[in-house]
């Protein structure tokens, strides 16, 4: 009963960040701007950076390319957290003031977050290297095209499907999903990054079937929204089709990556936010229970602020 519960509860909250996205579609605008610069990064490596010969450096190079990745995907969430935050405080959402607010007291704390992702994204890169058929750097370099780019952005030139990147493909949007969940305690309560560390694994201690159920739900829902997608990977050679469809495609796939990633950063930022909710009715109850069902669910778009008395802002 607990896991249908737990399921029940994961989705309540993914409708909520899902009702957020209609009314305040600002919440977008940081991670779409985010998608440009992730798109245009995985585009430059693939068509123009050569890499160094010594392969300490190469690597090197590699880390800090994903390190840069993580670290703008993290800047852009904690943006959109801040925002959330205006809204749990009954404030007038400002995309320039949550920019300003994350420049001033984020920036600098998100950077062993960011590296603590790298690290294990960039361990995950390797194994796809180790275990892939291709060879790599000595292939050669594809033209510059639109087919191509929505190709590569899609990962529809990664290889055929196989359990290895099933497997690792899960294990990343764990590790993702767990980084995202230390971002709520920056940006809400101004925790240093190692408190925040130990606070995201306190909740998914405490709460591991609504964690659990966003990490699924969320999935569900990217798998369907790339289902479109699928047909172009067995696509025929001889099969061409226009630059504009091409263009269309790089376009949904960047709306697939901004949505995902919202909704993985919104459903544990709601998470969060209950959790926080959970500890100050613990507080006033040491009796209650360590089940998040004991107290409300927060609402983003009901008149309850729930970080008026939560930060340390």
């Amino acid at each position: 009963m607990a896991l249908f519960t737990g399921f029940s509860e994961g989705w309540e909250v993914l409708k909520d960040a899902f009702k957020l996205f209609f009314k305040k579609p600002v919440f977008l605008v940081p991670l779409f701007l985010c998608w440009i610069l992730v798109a245009g990064t995985v585009l430059y490596l693939r068509y123009y950076w050569v890499g160094p010969d010594d392969l300490t450096l190469f690597l090197l190079s590699v880390f800090l390319f994903i390190f840069f990745l993580s670290y703008i995907i993290c800047f852009s969430n904690v943006v959109m957290l801040e925002l959330m935050q205006q809204v749990e405080k009954g404030e007038q959402t400002s995309l320039m003031r949550a920019l300003k607010e994350t420049l001033a007291k984020d920036m600098v704390k998100i950077v062993p977050i960011a590296a603590a992702w790298a690290i294990v994204w960039f361990i995950i890169v390797l194994i796809r290297a180790l275990t892939s058929k291709k060879k790599g750097r000595s292939e050669k370099r594809p033209e510059p095209s639109l087919e191509d780019a929505a190709m590569t952005l899609g990962g529809a030139n990664s290889g055929p499907f196989s359990w290895l990147k099933l497997g690792l493909r899960m294990i990343e949007k764990l590790v993702r999903m767990t980084i995202f969940l230390t971002l709520p305690a920056i940006a809400w309560e101004g925790k240093d990054p190692f408190e925040s560390f130990g606070t995201a694994a306190s909740v998914i201690k405490r709460h591991p079937a609504q964690f659990l159920t966003t990490y699924t739900i969320t999935g569900i829902i990217g798998a369907i929204m790339a289902l479109p997608l699928v047909p172009l990977a067995f696509l025929p050679d001889e099969v061409d089709l226009p630059s504009v469809f091409w263009l269309a495609v790089i376009i949904y796939e960047g709306i697939i990556w901004t949505f995902g990633i919202y909704m993985e950063q919104m459903s544990v930022g709601l998470l969060y936010l209950w959790h926080l909710k959970w500890v100050k009715a613990k507080m006033a109850d040491e009796t209650l229970g360590d089940d998040l069902s004991f107290v409300a669910q927060p609402q983003l778009l009901d008149e309850v602020h729930e970080l008026g008395d939560n930060t340390n802002q």
